[in-house]
């Protein structure tokens, strides 16, 4: 048997594995017993918290569906490429699309031909992708977390937000990958350094048109109205030095029973957002807390040296991805690094890449949770409420409130909770 044909076996028990895995997940029953367990932590006698039965429960669930998801797309996307489906899928767009190579009345310029089997290319391997993963997905997103009790989704609610998950993606990946093959044409040695350039200003613009174009899209989102809890974030903002002239609410409700807020934004354009599920069940000093830990990221400028972090980051990653272009486009039979149907290839080593770098990416995201939870106790003067909101938090998310060693360093962006609670414990005795 040819390597060809082995890398072929190989890319098919690895999609149908990604297929059908949701099966031994719901066979294992956890889910179906979900709705009986407890949600409450506990303390044990030495005073460490325990997480909630049901918490641990998901837990089980959730770990080994993150570490299949690292494991096995790449292995889909190599074997897709060793096995000549990347070639195949660019020579097939090819034949259809008019041009030098076939007798029609319309003719396309050659660059132009290109670059449209460029974006074809993109938006098939998207759609293919989207529905290899839609068992899995739709079992992650609506089938686990409604036996958990953290979906009010619907079955139709779900697959509306899927569609137009989906079709934001061909729209991005497709002008991004289209304009990435136009670089390596037009400047074949330094296509990195306009890519580098290009792709710090989309994730900028990204950044700042995403609450007001995209997140629209999916959820309700105004203005804070209730005066009193405003007026204390008004307050709150003044003591920070913080110029807030609006904290934003989202109907997070119809969709989630889980609680969150998050700050987004630089320079004049930062804002604030809240859950509504954040609003309700939670005390206005809760709330003060939870606010005071978002201005605690602006004050740090977290979101900007995250954008520029994660732009050099990609800066040195383009030209690592040059060399492997450069050693290895024959070996894959490409016709050369500008050549689409090494695509899934690329697709592979950034996905290698960003697992290899999860543990000092996410280093550097808890440093900085753990400095805006700092300002937060430090703002609020409020130790007592810190940590009821995030026992409440625990409960509310389903959290566990602590993991092994090697499992903070690989997955987690923030603290556990039981490091956040006993930081604010120790607060409140100095």
């Amino acid at each position: 048997m040819g390597h060809g044909r082995i890398w072929n076996w190989l890319c098919i028990i690895t999609l149908v594995i990604i297929i059908l895995s949701p099966l031994p997940y719901e066979w294992s029953g956890i889910g179906q017993a979900a709705r009986g367990l407890s949600v409450e932590i506990s303390r044990q006698p030495d005073g460490t918290l325990a997480s909630s039965p049901k918490a641990e429960a998901l837990h089980r669930l959730g770990l080994p569906l993150r570490l299949q998801s690292l494991l096995l797309y790449p292995l889909l996307l190599i074997s897709f490429q060793l096995g000549g489906g990347g070639l195949g899928l660019r020579r097939w767009l090819e034949g259809r699309i008019p041009g030098k190579a076939r007798a029609s009345s319309v003719r396309l310029p050659g660059i132009w031909r290109e670059l449209l089997v460029v974006m074809l290319f993109v938006l098939v391997l998207d759609i293919a992708l989207a529905l290899i993963y839609l068992p899995l997905d739709s079992y992650r997103g609506l089938v686990l977390a409604r036996q958990f009790g953290l979906s009010t989704q619907t079955g139709p609610g779900w697959a509306g937000d899927w569609i137009k998950n989906l079709l934001l993606a061909l729209v991005i990946d497709g002008l991004v990958w289209t304009g990435f093959y136009a670089l390596l044409r037009l400047f074949p040695c330094r296509w990195p350094i306009p890519a580098g350039a290009l792709l710090m200003l989309a994730a900028a613009a990204f950044t700042l048109l995403a609450p007001v174009l995209i997140t629209p899209l999916f959820y309700q989102v105004r203005p804070l109205d209730d005066q009193a809890v405003r007026a204390r974030i008004l307050a709150l903002a003044e003591r920070a030095g913080m110029s807030v002239d609006e904290v934003y609410v989202i109907d997070a409700s119809v969709k989630t029973t889980a609680a969150n807020a998050y700050f987004t934004g630089f320079g004049g354009a930062q804002r604030i957002v809240l859950y509504d599920t954040q609003l309700s069940g939670y005390t206005p000093d809760q709330v003060e807390v939870v606010l005071a830990h978002e201005m605690g990221h602006w004050t740090y400028h977290h979101v900007l040296l995250g954008l520029l972090g994660a732009g050099a980051a990609a800066w040195i990653g383009l030209f690592g991805l040059r060399w492997l272009l450069d050693r290895n486009w024959r070996r894959l039979g490409l016709r050369g690094p500008a050549d689409v149907a090494g695509l899934p290839y690329l697709l592979a080593v950034v996905a290698v890449l960003t697992t290899l770098s999860l543990p000092f990416q996410n280093a550097l995201s808890r440093y900085g949770e753990r400095q805006a939870d700092c300002f937060a106790l430090r703002l609020s003067q409020r130790p007592q409420a810190f940590v009821e909101l995030f026992e409440r938090l625990a409960v509310q998310n389903l959290a566990v409130v602590d993991a092994p060693a090697w499992e903070k360093r690989v997955f987690y962006t923030h603290p556990p909770i039981a490091e956040r609670i006993k930081m604010a414990e120790t607060w409140e005795t100095e």
